[in-house]
């Protein structure tokens, strides 16, 4: 009763039916997830919280959570330790980006490691989630899940159809949000030659589009200042891709 009520007090993202979606692909896999790994805990109320307490539901695994912010990753530490201190065990927080700390990470395990459950929510940049799952990739195992937020924004414009042409990887886009949540089972150990080719070709249009061009090739500063200029609706619309 106790931690459930902490809950409203622990800012989170995702909408309820997300939650709901994110918990179910933990409790209903045949096999309890041992090792997962979530990048962006933000606060650690929505997707962090449920999913420690999947894990714990089932007597088995351990989270990892990624977490740029400093100020946020140690808000989001004391925050698990209230809401989840029965599952807190079960949880290791780590400082950084993703495309530092995930080969790090990955480089501490042992011959063998895998990863069972991955959830992707971080950074806004679209081609942050792609080089996170090409990391993570070879080390998840067939039947084995990957989730990532965001699937109908900027952030998830490049993962989504990188993916879809992916076909060791069978993928489904829940439409239960202004963001979207999409869901992914791994099918065979790897793509094939020709669906391996489809997938970077498709990245480098998305790659190329003008859009892009302009946010590697125009300086942060000069794209801050035009959408601070901006109405805030409109500017948080364009950030996020949103429509």
């Amino acid at each position: 009763m106790c931690s459930r009520m902490l809950d409203q007090t622990i800012i989170g993202q995702l909408n309820t039916e997300e939650r709901r979606l994110l918990t179910e692909a933990i409790l209903l896999a045949p096999k309890p997830p041992q090792v997962a790994i979530e990048v962006g805990t933000w606060l650690g109320g929505g997707s962090t919280l449920h999913i420690l307490r999947a894990l714990h539901q089932r007597g088995a695994g351990h989270l990892w959570g990624v977490e740029a912010d400093r100020s946020i990753y140690e808000r989001m530490i004391a925050n698990i330790r209230r809401a989840a201190l029965e599952a807190s065990g079960r949880f290791t927080p780590l400082f950084g980006f993703s495309q530092n700390v995930i080969p790090q990470w990955l480089a501490e395990q042992q011959t063998g490691f895998q990863v069972d459950f991955a959830f992707l929510d971080g950074g806004n940049r679209p081609g942050e989630q792609v080089t996170e799952f090409d990391l993570l990739d070879p080390l998840i195992p067939v039947g084995s899940q990957l989730m990532a937020h965001d699937a109908k924004l900027r952030k998830g414009k490049w993962l989504v159809p990188y993916l879809k042409r992916l076909d060791h990887w069978e993928v489904t886009l829940h439409d239960v949000s202004d963001e979207g949540l999409l869901y992914a089972r791994k099918i065979s150990d790897r793509p094939s030659n020709c669906s391996r080719s489809s997938a970077r070709r498709i990245l480098l249009r998305l790659r190329l589009h003008p859009v892009e061009v302009a946010a590697v090739v125009v300086p942060s500063k000069l794209r801050g200042t035009v959408l601070r200029w901006l109405p805030k609706p409109l500017s948080r619309r364009l950030a996020d891709g949103r429509k």
